[in-house]
């Protein structure tokens, strides 16, 4: 859920006498590299924002982490692969996150119970597995069930995957949207595509006249006509902003 590389953590020194170079104390800590550090430091941000919002839910955590997270360095310049070409969301998933601004995102996309069972239908799950998994013996299947292309489109998720567009062939995609910021709040929507995809969003602004209270919106993407799109995966962003909150949600369209 959190790539990383080359993560940095400090962990208990070894007790060994012989990993301590001659003539030099043991240190008071020692520190481990490689991208499964990314866990910890992860789970700790998500505890932090858990210690300010005890009723928060895990996957509001996670959505606060990921649609507050920032793709620029500390240079202001666009986050780099390791190639040093410009990240996406396939090297960086939602950006860099920053736990002090995950503390109030603004908006959140609760992930339910109900979402992981229908993804396990559209997975190819047959309706009766799905019952014996969840214990919920009237659980029905969604319709269009199973489908490659709704496996991760149709959960309420803080991104967006379209993993086949065809030109004329329009995806929309459906999100529900949480406030946990201050009530009678309008949020405006802006869309950062690459040229040639269409996207559109709608409705593009989103008014809650109160906290908790949520509203669905629905984004399509197209490839305009006449367009010279490359195959394969494309990225972007939906952003929604009420002037004080920037909430991102990233996502990656693959063009046949």
């Amino acid at each position: 859920m959190a790539p990383g590389v080359s993560i940095l953590a400090a962990t208990i020194p070894s007790t060994d006498s012989e990993d301590v170079p001659p003539g030099k104390k043991q240190s008071a800590y020692a520190i481990k590299s490689g991208t499964s550090m990314a866990c910890p430091h992860v789970a700790g941000a998500a505890a932090f924002v858990k210690s300010a919002h005890p009723g928060w839910t895990p996957s509001m955590i996670r959505s606060a982490l990921m649609t507050t997270a920032t793709t620029t360095n500390n240079l202001g310049k666009p986050l780099a692969s390791s190639t040093g070409a410009a990240a996406t969301g396939h090297d960086m998933g939602a950006g860099e996150m920053s736990p002090l601004r995950a503390l109030s995102p603004g908006l959140v996309f609760d992930t339910s119970t109900q979402d992981y069972l229908d993804l396990l239908c559209y997975y190819g799950y047959k309706e009766q597995q799905v019952r014996k998994i969840s214990g919920a013996a009237r659980f029905s299947c969604p319709a269009g069930a199973p489908s490659p292309d709704l496996i991760a489109s149709a959960v309420n998720y803080p991104s967006i995957s379209v993993p086949r567009l065809k030109r004329g062939r329009p995806a929309t995609v459906a999100r529900t949207a949480m406030n946990v910021g201050p009530s009678n709040a309008t949020y405006a929507a802006t869309v950062d595509a690459p040229p040639g995809l269409a996207v559109r969003v709608s409705p593009d602004r989103l008014v809650f006249s109160r906290r908790w209270t949520t509203a669905r919106y629905e984004v399509s993407f197209d490839v305009a006509a006449a367009a010279a799109v490359s195959k394969g995966y494309v990225h972007g962003a939906v952003t929604w902003s009420d002037g004080a909150h920037s909430v991102r949600t990233p996502f990656a369209v693959n063009v046949l």
